[in-house]
């Protein structure tokens, strides 16, 4: 029970951010989403946990760099963002790290986290089915 207030208080926060842009906002949001992660993360020895925090931290750096936005390069100035946490002007600092055309509008820090997510699910999934018991009665080859 405690996770989901943990993940619904995050969720909030980073609503706000994104609807405010606010440099409290996006400090506050990337403070608790790295504390909570990086605990999991220790905790579990979650397989792709190391891109989730390498790409969590990224996007933390360079929004919080570019006062709480997202830049964007390469994408059109008549481009209309989502929330005002985007910024497409193509200006700021640290641009290697923010939103590129060249990568269907991701960021180095969304391809990095999913990839982890993706490692994740997928390492989840092979543990479960060597895991899961065979069904009484069920017939299994062995192609050996």
């Amino acid at each position: 029970m405690k996770v989901y207030i943990k993940l619904i208080c995050v969720l909030c926060i980073g609503a706000l951010w994104r609807t405010t842009a606010s440099m409290a906002f996006c400090y506050l949001f990337w403070i608790t989403t790295l504390a909570w992660v990086v605990r999991y993360i220790i905790r579990a020895k979650v397989k792709g946990g190391l891109f989730v925090l390498l790409g969590i931290t990224s996007n933390a750096l360079v929004t919080s760099l570019n006062n709480g936005v997202m830049p964007s390069v390469g994408i059109s100035s008549t481009f209309q963002p989502a929330a005002p946490i985007w910024n497409v002007s193509g200006k700021g600092q640290w641009l290697l790290l923010a939103d590129q055309a060249a990568l269907y509008r991701f960021s180095i820090g969304d391809i990095f986290l999913i990839t982890g997510f993706l490692m994740f699910l997928i390492g989840t999934e092979y543990r479960l089915r060597i895991i899961t018991p065979l069904k009484e009665g069920s017939i299994v080859e062995n192609s050996d």
